[in-house]
């Protein structure tokens, strides 16, 4: 392909290295997955026009908005275009309630439709529209090969900026640029932490298994849906959790995953296995503000024992977190290398790696700060949603709060599998995490009775 004037031509990051190699073994196939969106109810006079404008605007203020995913010379490349306008939807409707399924079911078909990598910019926007009664629902859909959960708390902050832009001065330009992040990301890959890894991970990543497991599928639209619902601890139960977590030295979430990985490793009969994680890349501050997808892939190890005990199992999880990321570095196309299945795992949506990890994104605030004082904005959350909105993510060291490492913990299990086996498998997690605070050292093979006593083994396939 010949370059035009005003692009910039870029390899892909090692995350993004992932998203494309799973699409092209399934063009399309992927959009479920790898459209991510956020979505705002807005009451009051919003201008409809400014609102387009700073949308417009925000494409034109973040690179990687105006980036294209191209195929050519032999190998994948990213361009970074110049201006492109987004695709921009007004539908009308009389419903003055968001609880609708007709509602749900257009905004899930309008963000799972696929985008064409190639034509910038991967954002399209549709804004459902009571006008008579001043009611808005706005759903933004980014490709996640240019953008990820981070980044979509920066763009719906820089949407409101812009659109108050009137009330205050515009947002200055980012301290750094998209450009200028991919060098640093690929920089990274020439480090001796890399190095590192490479030499480390073929024989980890070779000993271990991959832990699938399938879930329920429903049997009318032939694919796994579930309503949402965060199951959230008590306050004593979130005091146990955090006591023995102290106790032990760890994160909150570390005694939550550690719990997590013992009952998926008990149900699936396997004592070893890879759990995938991410590390976003917003190490440096200068980065905090920008629309890109900045995570490294690599796998984290669970052995576990029926002779351990609890603390033991903590702790070796513990380790094995601080040794991975240690190799953050790693890139994904080279763990494809050593364990092609990989890929399939993470792609099939009704076959999926369990994530058991956490993202800890800084909130956009919403409100009447969001549009100006004349609208109320609130973040929306679809009741039902496909399976395959469901991706791991990251943060295992950064979590701090017991209740909202069991809320993820509980939409992953809905998205992935259904209500009643969500249901049981936090429940357990809860009732092994009670159960270790009372004594650290109680026996797995203790605390396998306790699983088994919350299961019904039909509706497991691993």
């Amino acid at each position: 392909m010949v370059s035009l004037p005003g692009e910039t031509r870029l390899p892909l990051t090692p995350g993004q290295h992932l998203l494309d190699f799973l699409e092209s073994i399934r063009p399309g196939g992927a959009a479920e997955a790898f459209n991510i969106s956020f979505r705002l109810t807005i009451d009051g006079p919003l201008d409809r026009d400014r609102l387009f404008d700073a949308i417009t605007q925000c494409v034109e203020r973040h690179e990687a908005l105006r980036t294209a995913i191209v195929r050519g010379r032999g190998m994948a490349e990213q361009v970074i275009g110049s201006t492109v306008e987004p695709a921009l939807t007004v539908t009308p409707t009389s419903s003055r309630t968001w609880d609708e399924p007709e509602i749900e079911r257009v905004l899930v078909e309008y963000n799972n439709a696929p985008f064409d990598l190639a034509h910038p910019p991967l954002l399209r926007v549709l804004l459902l529209e009571n006008a008579a009664a001043q009611r808005r629902l706005l759903q933004v859909t980014v490709h996640h090969s240019v953008s990820d959960a981070w980044s979509l708390e920066v763009l719906k902050r820089d949407i409101g900026r812009f659109y108050r832009a009137g009330l205050e001065p515009k947002p200055a330009p980012p301290e750094v640029n998209y450009r200028q992040i991919v060098v640093a990301e690929l920089a990274a890959l020439e480090t001796p932490e890399a190095d590192a890894a490479r030499a480390f991970w073929p024989d980890y990543v070779g000993s271990l298994e991959i832990l699938q497991i399938s879930g329920a599928v429903d049997a009318q639209d032939h694919q796994a849906t579930t309503s949402r619902g965060d199951r959230g601890l008590t306050a004593p139960e979130i005091a146990a959790v955090r006591a023995l977590s102290g106790k032990l030295r760890v994160t909150p979430f570390m005694v939550i995953a550690a719990a997590y990985g013992l009952t998926l490793g008990h149900l699936g009969r396997c004592d070893a296995y890879l759990m995938p994680t991410f590390s976003h890349g917003r190490r440096d501050p200068r980065f905090h503000q920008s629309v890109a997808m900045l995570f490294n892939p690599f796998m984290l190890e669970f052995r576990w024992s029926p002779e351990q005990s609890f603390a033991d199992l903590v702790a070796s999880f513990k380790q094995s977190c601080l040794k991975a990321y240690r190799f953050q570095w790693y890139p994904f196309i080279e763990v494809l290398e050593v364990c092609p299945e990989l890929s399939v795992a993470m792609i099939d949506p009704n076959s999926a790696l369990f994530p058991v990890q956490m993202l800890n994104v800084p909130k956009t605030e919403v409100g009447a700060a969001l549009f100006g004082p004349d609208c109320v904005a609130a973040d929306y959350a679809l009741h039902r949603t496909s399976v395959g909105n469901v991706l791991p993510i990251d943060g295992l060291l950064t979590i701090k709060a017991a209740q909202e490492a069991m809320a993820m913990t509980f939409n992953a299990a809905q998205r992935l599998w259904n209500d009643e086996l969500a249901a049981a498998m936090c429940a357990t997690i809860i009732d092994l995490c009670v159960e270790a605070a009372r004594d650290p050292g109680v026996p797995l093979r203790q605390l396998a009775g306790a699983i088994d006593r919350r299961f019904d083994s039909t509706v497991w396939s691993l």
